[in-house]
């Protein structure tokens, strides 16, 4: 289970990007890019009290939904990096050409965003994918955040672009993306810091498995296997929990 270290800031406002029951944004962006209600989609959403609330819920417990979203299992030990099948990785899946999840300490130049390890996610091959499906309820909200870098490949500033996806998990589907997805989110970063990306995504109608994938879309380096760092994917029920 992987420790809370993301939390969400009361009535924070966030925008509504794409449909209207979704919502993803980041953290850093200016004002006027991280958007104030008039971008696609409109509206927003805050989290915490009602202005005019006089009485507050008990807090729901929390409870994370994701296995090893730190990518701190396989231990690394004495490498710096390595390149692991994909059924030793706790949780976690991959349409790596080779069936690999490449995981990295802090000694390759880039230090973790949390604990001692993440993930690179082109591992042997380019535009590649790792996912997972987690266990949900029906018409819920689940709240998610994670963290992506850029990895630095030249002498100038290189930058990734990197997409979450969320839908439903078809019985006897064995693709990454699976049937009906129903949300995608990307955004960019650079070699210079980690980025947080978080939102919220509801499930639809008996929607009892949610495949949560983390995708490489663009990459900065002319190598396949060289871009794309991920580390503290964490989702819950409650943004109170991030």
């Amino acid at each position: 289970m992987m420790l809370k270290h993301n939390r969400f800031t009361p009535n924070r406002i966030l925008p509504a990007i794409g449909a209207a029951t979704l919502l993803a944004t980041l953290v850093g962006a200016p004002a006027h890019a991280a958007g104030t209600g008039h971008g696609p989609g409109g509206g927003g959403a805050t989290f915490g009290q009602p202005k005019h609330a006089h009485t507050k819920a008990a807090p729901m417990a929390c409870r994370e939904m994701t296995v090893d979203g730190g990518f701190e299992s396989p231990k690394l030990g004495s490498h710096d990096w390595m390149q692991f099948d994909e059924n030793d990785v706790p949780g976690w899946r991959t349409d790596d050409p080779d069936g690999k999840i490449e995981i990295w300490g802090g000694a390759m130049g880039v230090a973790p965003r949390f604990g001692k390890q993440f993930a690179e996610l082109n591992a042997t091959g380019s535009g590649n994918s790792i996912y997972q499906d987690i266990k949900t309820k029906p018409n819920t909200k689940i709240y998610w955040s994670f963290w992506i870098r850029a990895r630095d490949t030249s002498e100038g500033k290189d930058v990734d672009a990197t997409s979450i996806h969320f839908g439903r998990t078809p019985k006897n589907d064995t693709s990454v993306m699976g049937v009906g997805s129903a949300f995608a989110y990307a955004n960019s970063a650079d070699d210079v810091r980690w980025k947080r990306l978080y939102g919220w995504y509801k499930t639809g109608p008996g929607q009892t498995s949610t495949r949560v994938t983390l995708t490489a879309d663009s990459s900065a380096s002319t190598d396949d296997g060289f871009g794309n760092l991920v580390d503290g994917l964490t989702i819950t029920e409650s943004p109170d929990c991030m």
